[in-house]
């Protein structure tokens, strides 16, 4: 807090500020890193100062799912911790929580290590990890209370992708599942039926079935549903909590809720493109460019989606940022089961769901503030100063012009990849400021942040 003779850091005047409650218009007064004040009317001095007259002043928003610089398919997604937290902050994202790469026989220590050093003094924004177990999850089970002690609270498992090394089975997962839950921890599950994927790959494949909307077929919505049962009836037979990353079919949907009538303590995450995009996409030239896991799905399937988010019953928002190039993605001349299967998103995550979402009528601002700030702040433990505006937590915070319509561009964008699954959808706003911890890092066109670097960012436990 500012005692009465010192100036604020930054001071953000006029501004219709989101909170909780509402939009209240209000002045928002930084000191430290910190919000110092929320007031009417802050007299202070300042330096520098910002007249948000007419705009919106956001929470800075938090992705939870991205994936930058990691090995698929023989390539690297295109994003590296540098262009992809730039992305990020050109789009309002003000924290990242990015994941592990377990290498065979890598203890899952040294791949925490390693993952922080590819971010250390190269992410812009605040960042956090979670911890992938692909590799011999029995064997580095005891790493998991010395890890979340440490405030690496969430872990991850994939019930497919065999044949990449990564999947674990259903016992494994009840061990890693029991092991996290009973420290206090959190895991995540990238949950499809592998026995599905592989029979349905292997068919196509050998009837020479390669184009992109065979990647569709190949993981039918039915494969996500039965893994998500499974999992979660050995979730409710330990008592333990689950997040299901990129939720993106009804089917998977319908079996998460009656896992949850059934009182298993469940997380639900989507992303913008299942519900933006639909699987009439693989059947364009460039169909192969949208070829991500899960796949894209039917319409109904989104307008599903859209309505639990309307009514609670997703937690939260994020990308699965995993972008790659043009030419990364033609590299396979188009075969769906060869083409690295990842998308773009971090830069538009916030913009597409004010859009489509709130400006549409879909959802309500609260539900926006929720779903990209306070849910995920509360559920990997970052509440203590991440998710919402409020005096004494960190100064994250996005100054958004509804004013100006906007159009999506690759040839506007900050990432690497050179193109966008949104490219030409319009936008209701621009956005004129991001401020990581009371920093200016985004200013219109403009970035800021060269010489600032984003903090780890420790949880605190469940």
């Amino acid at each position: 807090m500012a005692t009465d003779f010192q100036k604020y850091d930054l001071l953000i005047q006029n501004g219709e500020v989101a909170l909780e409650s509402g939009m209240q218009k209000l002045d928002v007064g930084v000191l430290g890193g910190k919000i110092a004040a929320l007031n009417p009317v802050l007299h202070r001095a300042a330096e520098p100062k910002i007249d948000a007259t007419g705009k919106m002043v956001f929470p800075g928003f938090i992705d939870a799912h991205t994936h930058m610089g990691i090995p698929i398919m023989n390539t690297t997604s295109s994003d590296d911790f540098e262009s992809g937290s730039r992305a990020a902050a050109f789009g309002g994202v003000t924290t990242i929580l990015d994941f592990t790469v377990q290498g065979k026989g890598q203890s899952l220590k040294d791949a925490v290590d390693l993952r922080i050093q590819k971010a250390q003094n190269k992410c812009h924004v605040d960042y956090g990890v979670h911890v992938n177990v692909t590799d011999q999850p029995d064997k580095w089970l005891d790493q998991i209370p010395k890890l979340i002690e440490k405030g690496f609270i969430s872990f991850k498992v994939f019930s497919t992708y065999r044949q990449a090394g990564m999947m674990i089975n259903w016992d494994q997962f009840r061990q890693v599942l029991q092991k996290v839950n009973s420290q206090g921890g959190l895991l995540m599950l990238h949950a499809e039926d592998n026995e599905t994927i592989e029979s349905m790959t292997n068919k196509y494949v050998t009837s020479e079935q390669f184009t992109p909307d065979y990647h569709a077929r190949s993981r039918p919505p039915e494969a996500e549903a039965l893994a998500i049962e499974t999992a979660t009836r050995i979730a409710g037979a330990l008592d333990a909590k689950l997040y299901i990353v990129h939720l993106s079919s009804r089917e998977g949907l319908e079996a998460a809720l009656k896992a949850r009538k059934q009182g298993v303590k469940l997380y639900l995450e989507i992303c913008p493109q299942y519900l933006l995009l639909n699987e009439e996409k693989y059947l364009q030239e460039k169909g192969h460019y949208y070829i991500a896991t899960p796949p894209l799905r039917a319409k109904e399937d989104s307008e599903a989606l859209w309505q639990a988010l309307a009514d609670g019953q997703i937690d939260v928002v994020a990308t699965d940022h995993c972008p790659f190039t043009i030419v990364q993605k033609n590299a396979a001349s188009g075969k769906f089961h060869l083409t690295p299967n990842g998308i773009p998103g971090v830069e538009t995550l916030f913009s597409l769901l004010y859009t489509y979402g709130v400006k549409q009528g879909r959802i309500s601002t609260q539900r926006l503030l929720q779903v990209l700030g306070k849910n995920p702040a509360q559920i990997f433990g970052l509440s203590d100063r991440k998710g919402k505006i409020r005096v004494g937590g960190d100064a994250d915070l996005v100054i958004w012009d509804p004013n100006i319509d906007t159009t999506i561009s690759a040839k506007n964008l900050h990432g690497n990849a050179d193109w966008s699954p949104y490219e030409g959808m319009a936008i209701s706003g621009k956005l004129e400021y991001t401020i990581v911890q009371g920093n200016i890092i985004v200013q219109g066109e403009d970035f800021k942040g060269e010489s600032r670097f984003g903090e780890l960012l420790l949880s605190h436990r469940k």
